[in-house]
């Protein structure tokens, strides 16, 4: 199949390598990846059909965005949308980031080498999408929702490992499931288009999907979901974990109204424990089909990119550093990129 080819292409290096944080010399301590803080992304100009090349980004957190690279010549030939299902594995300083539209995974090494690989798992009775690196384990992981009824009843939500994400081998059985919680029959794919990820680096892996929230423990083998909202016509989106907090947070989205909230969410309970105004004037432009999101390195920051009018950027930037209750207007800024669709933010300092 033309997607199963491993497509690489030259690499347009900058003077400081895209991924690069860390001293030349190995004698000498990295400093603390902060110095040097990078957010990454990729791009392209057709996010609907996926037929122009797909590049990559870096900028600090002002966002002042260089061109690094064409990672797949001629795109990957369909649609770049549910796309925020990326992760940063700061001890290798590598990104990836999981296409579910194509099945494939791309990958950009610190040592400036890209690929792009469909995933090889047990593609006949799971359908899979975002994923996560934890630093505490060194691996990552993906979400796979059962679709036939066999080895595990349909609708069952895994958390399977990811063996070897450059070579897009993914284990063929969970090492997790969900207990007491199945997706509806025929919402399966659905539900892992509107996924949102997160981990605490730890031990602890978290999933957002529709008005659910879940939790997997790696260490105690438990798991647990809870509607934070229970009845209400929100969705979530954009699920990171605030280590300055020992918190979720997310964008509580409603079409109704439209409304936005940003909002905190306890590891435990997994329901909304604080929550900003309503913030859909500040940022009027977020479509849920096309954004993605991340935390600047002191995690004083929420980077939201969005796809605004036809292909264009709309970034904003929220000081989410005294809570999400105090967000206000003056925490907010914006700005748009034209032309070109900017998707799977990642900084260097988290996952």
């Amino acid at each position: 199949m033309k997607n199963s080819i491993i497509r690489i292409s030259t690499v347009l290096l900058l003077s400081i390598p895209f991924l690069s944080c860390e001293a030349d010399d190995p004698s000498t301590p990295a400093p603390n990846v902060c110095d040097n803080a990078q957010i990454y992304s990729l791009s392209t100009s057709d996010p609907y059909t996926g037929l122009t090349d797909l590049n990559s980004n870096g900028a600090d957190e002002t966002l002042a965005w260089t061109a690094t690279g064409t990672i797949v010549t001629g795109g990957l030939g369909v649609a770049i949308n549910n796309s925020s299902t990326s992760t940063y594995n700061f001890d290798n300083e590598s990104y990836h980031y999981y296409n579910y539209q194509s099945k494939e995974f791309i990958n950009i090494n610190s040592n400036a080498t890209f690929n792009n690989v469909v995933l090889t798992g047990d593609l006949i009775n799971w359908k899979y999408n975002g994923i996560t690196y934890l630093s505490a384990l060194g691996k990552s992981y993906i979400i796979g929702v059962n679709i036939t009824g066999t080895p595990s009843p349909i609708g069952t939500i895994g958390l399977f490992e990811v063996l070897n994400i450059n070579t897009g081998t993914v284990a063929m059985t969970p090492i997790m499931t969900i207990s007491g919680y199945s997706v509806s029959s025929g919402m399966e794919v659905l539900f892992l288009q509107l996924i949102s990820v997160a981990t605490d680096h730890n031990d602890m892996v978290y999933v957002i999907s529709g008005n659910d929230i879940f939790s997997f423990d790696l260490t105690s083998g438990t798991s647990l979901f809870a509607t934070p909202l229970p009845g209400a016509i929100y969705e979530y989106y954009g699920l990171e974990y605030n280590d300055n907090w020992g918190k979720l947070m997310a964008i509580q989205y409603s079409y109704s109204g439209p409304s936005l909230f940003i909002v905190e969410i306890d590891t435990i309970s997994l329901n909304v424990s604080s929550s900003s105004p309503n913030l859909n004037t500040d940022i009027p432009t977020f479509v849920p089909d096309y954004y993605s999101t991340t935390l600047s390195c002191d995690e004083d920051t929420y980077f939201i990119s969005t796809r605004s009018a036809n292909i264009d950027t709309d970034f904003y930037t929220v000081d989410i550093s005294f809570g999400v209750s105090m967000i206000a207007s003056a925490a907010i800024t914006n700005s748009t990129i034209t032309g070109n669709y900017y998707f799977g933010l990642e900084s260097n300092g988290n996952n």
